[in-house]
């Protein structure tokens, strides 16, 4: 019995010690497929190396960046391009350009002009943001005013500020009339600005029957004068501020009572009016034009000091004369760009806001100031001596004295577009529009919002020529004032059906017979456009492409004549046909497939009128 207890102990005692090992080894096991634990439970996460190199802790460099975005004025788009890339670079690495410890990139937003991204125009800018098309956390337009709109807009629109702190000046540059030479000398504004070198000079010679004749440069003809759309483009806005201003004979202290269409505001602007002869969203366009149909084409576009510089830097080689800059002596605007951060708007972030202060504190430092004058903008910083470019060389005067405007508040300046509306030389344009079978579907959906866009966008007495188009030619649809036929050809164009053949030519030669029987009854006293809109594709006209150069030629040359826009719809238009049409009148080309994109191409050539 003793034997067999100890045999038994024995068996028992293998048994545990085979139990106890296998115990070890599951529970070894399991602690190898699972996360450990801290001491409180929690899971903690385990890295296990690729190698037998330690990992290295994470670089400062590595840290996610902080992104701000800026919506700035297209005048100082060369110097901020530079800037930012030199800021982006620079915050990788330097601390004083960081926050908490990570960089700072910054992006530049832009708008779409003629299908091209740019920087941004200033009322567009206000608007975008007060709509929220775009949220940047900066504001940068080309003049203080437009800041002050957006805080009243915004206040209205949300009733809060979006603004937190000041606003300081990047840049500033005078605005100025860009003329040929010979026509600044002859008016008395260069080499130096005598004080006869006026806008109320520029009145009266936009007034005189004769045009240069008065000045004793008969061969000149009459003065041709361009200048940007107000409220579209800033240049253009500042210069019928300027008008009005010198109309009322004040430089500061522009009050409602003294704006109105039949006092000394109005009726300069409408004397200057009498000359104008191109419109447009830029003046950088105008001025391309200028270039290129030379001192026949236009005389003088209202622009900046900055953009004078840049065409003679770009194009002197080729241009038959300088251009420069006249600054009236009885006033002009020295625009500042602020730089204002929507630290309280509801995307911006606290970091952003102070990023932004980082990056403002970049751009005043004395370094980045001086490169303002390499583009030819004037520094905001005192202690930088203006210098080259900003010189006789380039079209501008460093010394030229300038009788400073006081832009006026924005309820003062709304009054002022209403005026020019009113006051503004009226326009006639037809709008032949394809209807053909190849238009069906979306293509003709799309193209009827957009003429739709364009009659809202006009002024209530320019008239309108509704030309639709197949095989046939329909002249006779609608035609009359926007007051008297606006809402109904409103009506008429939504009905608009598509079917049968492209009769383009003969459709563009109708429009200028129209519009050439006008101006032997109303001469210059108005502007005449076509509008054209098709898929490019003719099939049916009696007459041919060759033909239709023949009857436009006279436009090439006539500055006064009837300027021509094409808008070409879908992805399989025919360019070509509808570029060549273009280039002729001196008009645009545009293209677009969807609503959208036609409501914008036909808002931006309203713009022109």
């Amino acid at each position: 019995m003793e034997g067999r207890h100890w045999l038994w102990i024995s068996v028992v005692f293998v048994v545990v010690i085979i139990a106890v090992m296998t115990a070890r080894s599951l529970v070894s096991t399991n602690q190898q497929q699972q996360a450990p634990t801290s001491s409180n439970g929690a899971s903690v996460t385990e890295t296990k190396p690729q190698s037998s190199i330690a990992t290295p802790s994470p670089r400062p460099g590595s840290v996610k960046p902080i992104t701000i975005s800026i919506a700035s004025s297209n005048t100082k788009q060369d110097w901020l391009r530079e800037a930012v890339e030199k800021f982006n670079t620079a915050s990788m690495s330097e601390t004083r350009l960081q926050l908490n410890g990570g960089p700072i990139n910054v992006v530049v937003l832009k708008e779409i002009i003629d299908g091209k991204p740019v920087d941004y125009r200033s009322g567009t800018m206000v608007s975008d943001t007060i709509k929220g098309k775009i949220k940047p956390t900066i504001l940068s337009p080309g003049e203080e005013s437009w800041l002050e709109k957006f805080k009243k807009d915004w206040q209205i629109t949300h009733g809060s500020s979006a603004l937190r702190g000041d606003a300081p000046v990047l840049v500033r540059t005078p605005l100025a009339v860009a003329m040929w030479q010979s026509r600044a000398k002859a008016l008395g504004c260069w080499p130096e600005a005598n004080p006869e070198c006026t806008w109320g000079k520029i009145r009266a010679l936009a007034e005189h029957p004769d045009g240069w004749k008065s000045l004793g440069r008969p061969e000149w003809g009459k003065f041709k004068f361009g200048y940007g759309y107000f409220g579209e483009s800033n240049s253009g806005t500042l210069g019928i501020i300027s008008m009005c201003m010198a109309g009322v004979k004040k430089t500061k202290g522009l009050a409602l009572n003294d704006v109105d269409p039949k006092n000394g505001c109005g009726a300069f602007i409408a004397g200057i009016e009498r000359g104008k002869v191109h419109s447009g969203k830029s003046d950088v366009w105008l001025l391309e034009r200028m270039r290129h149909g030379g001192p026949e084409y236009l005389d003088a576009v209202i622009t900046y000091e900055s953009n004078v510089i840049l065409m003679n830097r770009k194009y002197g080689q080729e241009l038959r004369e300088s251009l420069v800059a006249a600054y009236p002596q009885d006033g002009t605007v020295v625009v500042g760009h602020p730089f204002g951060v929507l630290g309280n708007a509801p995307w911006v972030t606290p970091d952003q806001s102070t990023a932004a202060g980082i990056f403002r504190e970049f751009l005043l430092a004395h370094e980045q100031q001086e490169l303002v004058l390499n583009v030819g903008l004037r520094p905001a910083d005192p202690k930088v001596k203006l210098g080259a470019p900003i010189e006789h060389s380039m079209g501008a005067n460093p010394n030229a004295r300038l009788n400073i405007l006081e832009v006026p508040d924005t309820l003062v300046i709304e009054r002022i577009s209403e005026v020019w509306h009113t006051n503004k030389k009226k326009s006639v344009i037809a709008l032949p529009f394809d209807k053909s079978g190849s238009m069906a579907g979306k293509k003709i959906a799309a193209a009827i919002k957009g003429a739709q866009e364009f009659v809202r966008s006009m002024d209530s007495e320019d008239t309108l020529i509704w030309i639709p188009f197949d095989n046939n030619i329909y002249t006779g649809k609608a035609r009359g004032t926007k007051a008297a036929i606006g809402e109904s050809l409103v009506e008429e164009i939504g009905a608009t059906g598509a079917g049968g053949g492209t009769s383009l030519y003969d459709a563009v030669f109708a429009s200028m017979e129209e519009l050439e029987a006008l101006r032997k009854k109303y001469q210059d006293t108005v502007r005449y456009g076509i509008v054209v809109l098709s898929d490019g594709e003719d099939t049916t006209s009696s007459r041919k492409l060759t033909q239709l150069e023949e009857k436009l030629k006279p436009a090439e040359h006539d500055p006064r004549g009837v300027q021509i826009h094409t808008i070409c719809i879908g992805t399989d238009c025919n360019e070509f046909v509808l570029k060549k049409i273009a280039a002729v009148a001196h008009g645009k080309f545009l293209k677009g497939n969807s609503a959208e994109d036609m409501i914008r191409v036909y808002k931006d050539i309203a713009a022109h009128y």
